[in-house]
């Protein structure tokens, strides 16, 4: 009797069953108070990556005009980057610097637009599979 191994690598496929949240946040500070709105935006960066759903929270500067911020950041769902804004941090970030600001905070929302929804956005390798 002969025996026939024949081994696969199975591959498993997954479809990411959420909606990411990317958020763009613009604060414009007085020229004279941009050192403090800096240090106090840089203050909120830890806590907030260590937020549940947070994916991605990145502050930049503009490098022509050092009074404007912009925030980038990724959220797993619309509750979870709604609970950032609702946190002790960004609340206390936020009473903090508005005297310091010359018009209030820009805060937009957006989704990733894919173009064919059916494509696999996330796969992983298993191990071998074997057929005996």
């Amino acid at each position: 009797m002969v025996t026939e191994l024949v081994i696969f690598h199975c591959v498993v496929l997954t479809v990411m069953s959420y909606t990411v949240v990317h958020c763009v946040i613009d604060v414009f500070s007085k020229p004279q108070s941009a050192e403090k709105v800096r240090s106090t935006l840089l203050g909120i960066l830890e806590p907030t990556r260590k937020e549940d759903g947070c994916l991605k929270y990145k502050l930049f500067q503009n490098m022509t005009d050092h009074c404007q911020f912009t925030i980038i950041g990724a959220w797993e769902t619309e509750d979870a980057f709604e609970d950032y804004l609702q946190s002790d941090h960004y609340r206390k970030a936020e009473s903090n610097i508005k005297d310091d600001l010359v018009n209030t905070t820009e805060i937009k929302r957006y989704k990733y637009i894919q173009t064919d929804p059916t494509k696999i956005v996330d796969t992983k390798a298993s191990g071998f599979c074997i057929l005996i």
